[in-house]
């Protein structure tokens, strides 16, 4: 299983952290504690820098400080598409760069899926953006393109026998490390969705809203959301007193009527809130182990 740590919190893997590993030795802002800087210092520091540098970007966009992390992001976005804001994590060494996110995480039914994708660069796929802004429509369509024109896909799905075992936390991060395993062996660089990996391959970077700033992290959130959507739907039609077709697995009014009348079936995660009435929880608590 991949572990997982808050950015800033990331293990080294292979002897020196990703950020270190992708940037030159002398490179020494990756390592620095923005967090004590002020403002007009971090402008300053931002303003010196010879390249782009998406560990520091990253770190300035999880500050405390609304200020600091509008900086970030817009230091990482700097007016350009969602594609040429990936452009910050390539050099004459890092070519192919992939972008994962998952899809189901708040489900009280149904898997988790995540999915990774990776362009070559300069292909530009006009309309991709973060899933949860598109139609159901517009992401059909977009799948069908990014399936077309992406380098390599690869699609990870963890069931909710294995959410209620392991929890939701872990299992996220191993479907997000499956799906990025299975992606061309020729990727040199890896972007999460908020999340930071331990234990890729490749350097990979955990940034908030980068299903909103990158092109192959978005791609990822309509890959994941359009395979998820999917398997809801043909899991309707072997559970149809849920509307699993409609809701999706998530908590809607008719979603908790149905629960309440029928009971969760084979493919609720029980150990999500609602799902079981409150005097089963304790006697699942016993089943599953916990105290």
């Amino acid at each position: 299983m991949v572990a997982s740590e808050p950015f800033w919190f990331a293990q080294e893997v292979n002897g020196s952290p990703p950020e270190e590993r992708l940037k030159p030795a002398t490179h020494t802002t990756s390592s620095m504690d923005t967090a004590n800087l002020s403002v007009r210092e971090i402008r300053a520091l931002l303003a010196a820098l010879d390249e782009p540098d998406p560990a520091l970007f990253a770190r300035l966009t999880r500050d405390p400080r609304a200020t600091v992390r509008s900086i970030g992001y817009r230091a990482m976005r700097h007016g350009r598409s969602l594609a040429a804001n990936e452009d910050i994590f390539r050099s004459d060494d890092v070519k192919y760069v992939a972008g994962a996110d998952e899809a189901g995480r708040g489900a009280l039914a149904g898997p988790l899926v995540a999915a990774a994708v990776m362009f070559a660069p300069g292909v530009v796929i006009k309309g991709v953006n973060d899933s949860k802004l598109l139609t159901p429509e517009r992401r059909e369509e977009l799948y069908d393109v990014i399936i077309e024109c992406a380098e390599s896909i690869s699609v990870a799905f963890m069931d909710s026998g294995l959410i209620d075992r392991f929890g939701i936390q872990p299992i996220n991060m191993k479907a997000l490390g499956d799906a990025l395993a299975g992606i061309d062996e020729r990727c040199q660089c890896a972007v999460c969705d908020h999340f930071s990996l331990v234990g890729c391959a490749v350097p990979t970077y955990g940034i908030s809203k980068a299903d909103e700033t990158f092109q192959s992290v978005a791609a990822a959130s309509i890959i994941a959301k359009v395979e998820r959507d999917r398997v809801m739907k043909s899991l309707h039609s072997r559970f149809s007193h849920y509307n699993f077709q409609e809701n999706k697995g998530y908590a809607t009014g008719e979603h908790m009527t149905a629960l309440r009348t029928y009971g969760p079936c084979k493919v609720h995660r029980l150990t999500f809130s609602g799902v079981l009435p409150d005097e089963e929880i304790s006697l699942w608590e016993r089943a599953s182990g916990e105290e």
